[in-house]
């Protein structure tokens, strides 16, 4: 199944942090990048803590290991990149998000499917778009296309994954970390 992940980060070298999740993401034995957005500059949201510009985009897998797995992965990819969970929406230098899975509605206390925040921010929507042109809401069947962006601040297109320019489709990558 298709599940497109949010990328975020705002703290340290971002565009490194977001390059190596990317890396990951494309040698992790149960899943196949299928794309990366390119990296979007954009203010904190409002309401939370974070002060710093953060860089944002949209992975889009190909995923064969139940959500669990790779939602459990993701936690460990921003644990080991030094996030602390101790203020909502504070500085962090990478935020993951599972924001939706091909077909799948899930409301759950650990995982909420599709993630309630894809129309409302445009730094989310755009990327996701750009790598899942055809994603539709499972909820209602509705292209998130249709959707019209929330107001605020545009996300700015900063540059394009080093990933996009690499063979995605071979299976391992000497010195790049899969753990």
């Amino acid at each position: 199944m298709r599940v497109a992940l949010g990328l975020g980060s705002n703290l340290g070298d971002r565009r490194s942090t977001l390059e190596l999740v990317v890396c990951r993401l494309a040698v992790h034995p149960g899943l196949r990048l299928l794309r990366a957005s390119r990296w979007y500059r954009t203010p904190p949201m409002r309401g939370g803590t974070a002060s710093g510009w953060f860089l944002n985009g949209v992975a889009l897998v190909e995923c064969g290991v139940p959500l669990e797995d790779l939602l459990d992965f993701c936690i460990g990819l921003e644990a080991s990149a030094g996030r602390r969970r101790q203020r909502f929406w504070g500085d962090r230098p990478l935020d993951l998000d599972l924001l939706l899975a091909e077909g799948v509605v899930r409301d759950d206390p650990r995982l909420t499917l599709p993630h309630p925040g894809i129309a409302e921010r445009p730094f989310v929507l755009q990327p996701l778009l750009e790598v899942w042109p055809a994603a539709r809401d499972p909820r209602t069947g509705t292209p998130w296309a249709d959707r019209r962006p929330a107001p605020g601040p545009r996300p700015v297109a900063v540059g394009i994954p080093a990933m996009s320019r690499l063979d995605v489709t071979a299976p391992q990558r000497p010195g790049v970390p899969t753990g």
